[in-house]
């Protein structure tokens, strides 16, 4: 009866046992799932498209369409939300320029607020593109000027 016992706890604790992770480190990484599209503007002025995965401490991680990157923050000059398309504003407009349609308006007129509403949600999205900054570095940009003369 005895070895019985101790089989069956074995039993119920080695899948338990399995899945345990090896005394690794946690990773710093925050996950990030609120943002979809980022633009990350490294050190050197280049700029990486992808989701955001997880930032840290002292890195993130983006998943592009080349792979999942890490990049050190030291190398990251600024991550920003990517900006949304004007066509988006122009829809929503359009949508809300409907509304008259459910009031028995004439035609002519519904056609001219969704035209009106359509431009009006596209201008809207074109001064407002909602690219905030998720991250900026502590390290001041150097200044600098220059000048261009075309004949």
């Amino acid at each position: 009866m005895r070895t019985l016992l101790i089989l069956s706890l074995l039993a119920i604790a080695s899948p338990a046992w399995a899945q345990s992770s090896p005394d690794a480190a946690p990773s710093p990484c925050v996950p990030s799932s609120h943002v979809d599209k980022v633009v990350v503007t490294l050190a050197d002025q280049t700029t990486r498209r992808g989701s955001l995965l997880c930032i840290g401490a002292d890195e993130l991680m983006l998943a592009g369409e080349a792979g999942v990157n890490r990049f050190h923050l030291d190398e990251v000059w600024k991550v920003r939300k990517a900006a949304d398309p004007l066509w988006d504003g122009a829809l929503k407009g359009a949508a809300f320029g409907l509304v008259p349609l459910i009031f028995g308006c004439p035609a002519e007129c519904v056609l001219r607020s969704t035209a009106a509403y359509g431009l009006l949600g596209l201008a809207i999205d074109a001064i407002d593109t909602n690219t905030d900054a998720l991250y900026r570095s502590a390290t001041p940009r150097r200044a600098s000027a220059g000048i261009r003369v075309r004949f």
